[in-house]
């Protein structure tokens, strides 16, 4: 009869070993993608597109290889998702002024709406940037693009159990949009 549970033992530790591998490694790579998305918003602030291009890269091959372990570890990965998503959709609004979709960023519905959320303070802080060099037309465009973003998910309202953290977000985005309307307003005042 022990022997029979040794037997049972060993094989379960041989399978939780190879799950804890593939946990250290998820959590790797968790850590690696957000580093790299997060690299790669601050080489789009410094106007350095080809690195950040070469960046995000990265990063979407890191996406790619977790998306392999969301069955079992989806949960630790959405931090990477999440600022993976607002990278990408920064990158897409720098590089052509696109806000990109919900298809071409490629991560989950929550880790999108979440991303898009966090693009708003990029977007306020290229606003400012705008204003210190005195280019106000680029400064209301990025000004228009925080208010689509805004106005488009207005309407999003779920449990906290299902889109976790996003009302926060949410309040957050409503007050950078009114801050910016506000610092575009002025800027313009004293003109």
């Amino acid at each position: 009869m022990a022997r029979r549970i040794d037997d049972d033992v060993r094989s379960i530790s041989s399978y939780l070993t190879k799950k804890q591998n593939n946990f250290d490694m998820v959590m790797g790579l968790v850590r690696d993608t957000v580093r790299c998305s997060a690299q790669t918003i601050t080489m789009l602030h410094n106007n350095d597109p080809k690195n950040a291009a070469k960046n995000l890269e990265s990063a979407a091959r890191m996406v790619a290889s977790l998306k392999k372990y969301d069955a079992e570890f989806g949960y630790h990965s959405k931090q990477a998702y999440q600022e993976y998503a607002e990278a990408k959709i920064f990158f897409g609004i720098k590089k052509s002024r696109e806000i990109l979709s919900f298809a071409k960023v490629g991560v989950d519905e929550e880790s999108y709406l979440m991303g898009l959320m966090d693009v708003m303070g990029e977007l306020k802080r290229e606003i400012l940037e705008c204003l210190r060099e005195n280019k106000i037309m680029e400064a209301d465009a990025y000004f228009n693009m925080m208010k689509e973003i805004y106005d488009g998910t207005r309407s999003v309202r779920f449990a906290e159990a299902v889109l976790n953290g996003f009302r926060r977000k949410q309040d957050v985005a409503r007050i950078l949009v009114e801050s910016a309307g506000s610092d575009i307003l002025s800027f313009k005042v004293k003109r």
